[in-house]
């Protein structure tokens, strides 16, 4: 799962990513990372329908996704 995330923000054309830290738990996954020199906090929550994406940083969301595929979208979006 950190895999298929990390390698889904860095192939996306969302900007110059310089720090990124993909951690898994058991309610879902964190990710954090530095973008065009803004810190940005995401957390990814499980639920039935897929993931709900919560930007930490700036209190934005709840986002529903059905897969991680779908996370730049939101990230270019709302960053």
């Amino acid at each position: 799962m950190e895999a298929k995330i990390r390698q889904l923000i860095e192939n996306a054309e969302l900007g110059f990513v310089q720090g990124l830290l993909v951690d898994s738990a058991d309610w879902g996954v964190n990710i954090r990372m530095t973008m065009d020199d803004e810190f940005i906090e995401i957390d990814l929550i499980k639920n039935w329908d897929g993931f709900e994406v919560i930007f930490i940083n700036n209190q934005s969301g709840p986002f529903q996704i059905d897969n991680f595929e779908d996370l730049p979208l939101i990230i270019k979006n709302n960053c």
